[in-house]
C-alpha cells in the first residue's frame, strides 16, 4: 500500500537538543509534498510552542498536546479539553505545594506566575523566544488540552494519585511534567486525523524518539524510531533510522523508498 500521510515529533525528531534542524530535513519534506504525501506534526507541544516550526517547515496539519487537539489543514478534528473541575482542584493543588502551572489554550499558553525562573528555562529549552501570558484565570475562560507542572522528579506523586484515571503525566524535562486527558495519545489525534481525510492507518507513516510517540509508533503501518529514540519508542517501532543528528528522517525516507536521494553520510 503507498503511503499518504507521514506524522512528525518535533524536539529529538524534526530537531536537535541544540533545537537545529535534523539535516537534509528540509529537502525531504519537500520531496514527500511533491510525491503527494501529507506531512504532519504530531507532537506534546501546544499550538503557539509549534507554530515558528510548522511555519518554517510548512505544516498546516499537526496533532499538538500530546494528542488533544488535531487540527488538518485549519479544521478541527478532535478536540479534548482538560474538564475545568478538574483544572480547578489540579491548580488548587499545585497552589498548595508552591507548584506552578501553565495551562494550553488554543492560540496562547497561560502561567500562573509571572517571570518563574523554571518556566522561563523550560522555554528556553524549547528554543521559544517568548514565555507564557501571565493569566492565572485564563483556563476559566478558555478550553484547555493541556497543563504543564513545574515540580521535579518525585514531587509529582501525589498528583498521580489524586488523578488517577483522569489525566496523564509524561515528563519531557527536569523542571515539568505533560499533563492532558486519560485515554489521549498522539495515536488518537493522528487516527481523527486519518478518519477525517479517508485513509487507513496502514497508509501511514511516523517517526518519533519519545516515551509520548510509543502508541502512535505502533499505530500507523510503518513506525519508525530515531537512533537517538528511548527503548520504549524502539520497541514500538517497525524500524528504527539513524538518530536526528545524522538526518535520521531523511535516512529513513530513502530507505524506504518514499523519496530518492542518498542517505546522509
Amino acid at each position: 500500500m503507498s503511503i499518504r500521510f507521514a506524522f512528525f515529533d518535533i524536539d529529538g525528531t524534526l530537531i536537535d537538543d541544540r533545537r537545529e534542524l535534523s539535516p537534509r530535513v528540509e529537502e525531504a519534506l519537500e520531496a514527500l509534498r511533491r510525491r503527494g504525501v501529507e506531512t504532519v506534526m504530531a507532537t506534546g507541544r501546544a499550538p503557539d510552542q509549534l507554530r515558528p516550526i510548522a511555519d518554517r517547515l510548512g505544516f498546516d496539519s499537526y496533532v499538538c498536546c500530546n494528542g488533544a487537539l488535531a487540527v488538518y489543514r485549519g479544521d478541527k478534528v478532535r478536540a479534548v479539553a482538560v474538564p475545568r473541575d478538574v483544572i480547578a482542584s489540579f491548580v488548587h493543588l499545585a497552589d498548595s505545594k508552591g507548584y506552578p502551572v501553565v495551562v494550553a489554550g488554543e492560540t496562547a499558553c497561560y502561567a500562573n506566575r509571572r517571570e518563574h525562573p523554571e518556566i522561563r528555562e523550560a522555554y528556553r529549552f524549547l528554543g521559544l523566544p517568548t514565555e507564557p501570558v501571565f493569566d492565572p484565570d485564563a483556563w476559566k475562560r478558555e478550553d484547555v488540552y493541556q497543563l504543564y507542572l513545574f515540580c521535579k522528579p518525585g514531587q509529582e506523586d501525589p498528583f498521580l494519585e489524586t488523578y488517577r484515571g483522569e489525566l496523564r503525566f509524561i515528563r519531557p524535562h527536569r523542571f515539568y511534567l505533560d499533563v492532558f486527558p486519560a485515554g489521549v495519545s498522539k495515536a488518537t489525534g493522528i487516527d481523527a486525523i486519518l478518519r477525517h481525510a479517508g485513509c487507513s492507518k496502514e497508509a501511514a507513516v511516523a517517526f518519533g524518539d519519545s516515551e509520548n510517540d510509543v502508541e502512535m509508533l505502533a499505530y500507523v503501518g510503518m513506525g519508525v524510531a530515531m537512533g537517538n529514540a528511548a527503548e520504549a519508542a524502539k520497541r514500538a517501532a517497525k524500524r528504527i533510522t539513524a538518530s536526528v543528528d545524522e538526518g535520521g528522517i531523511y535516512a529513513a525516507l530513502v530507505d524506504l523508498g518514499l523519496i530518492e536521494g542518498q542517505p546522509v553520510p
